[in-house]
């Protein structure tokens, strides 16, 4: 699968140390405050951040049927991985997420790191259509290099 924004940021990226990476964020409780939450954080980590525009969803494979908020977003870093992965984490716990709370199918903040530099990690989320229309967006946002300071509030 490749994934064209990615492609494309990568190879002008070769030379350098960074790598590109795709994240979803989601929420099914205390959307608004939750994903403002993680957009001021994830900007405050890696300020060449993009965001696609905030998307309803059904939950998927869940009993509990409050709907999500999900958003695409695209960057570019130095760091590892695994410290992109740790950071992602701990802004999941900033926004009350517990290990409890997956019994209870209560999401206050979920944070998948889907491409890391040329690795695919979560092929299976890249085929959801939420997430190739953010894909599409941002690519079509880069392509315009209509990109600048984005709105994290």
């Amino acid at each position: 699968m490749t994934i064209p924004v990615i492609r494309d940021l990568t190879i002008s990226l070769i030379d350098s140390a960074l790598s590109a990476c795709l994240i979803c964020i989601g929420s099914n409780d205390h959307r608004k405050e939750n994903l403002l939450l993680a957009r001021q954080n994830l900007y405050a980590l890696f300020p060449s951040i993009y965001f696609a525009t905030e998307m309803e969803t059904e939950p998927l494979y869940l009993k509990n049927t409050a709907r999500f908020s999900n958003q695409v977003a695209l960057f570019v870093t130095a760091m590892e991985k695994e410290a992109v992965v740790n950071a992602l984490k701990e802004i999941e716990m900033k926004a009350g997420r517990r290990p409890e709370d997956k019994t209870a199918e209560k999401i206050p903040l979920d944070i998948d790191l889907l491409v890391y530099g040329n690795e695919i990690l979560k092929p299976k989320d890249l085929r959801r259509e939420y997430i190739q229309k953010g894909v599409e967006e941002l690519g079509t946002l880069l392509a315009r290099e209509e990109v600048g300071e984005w709105p994290v509030e």
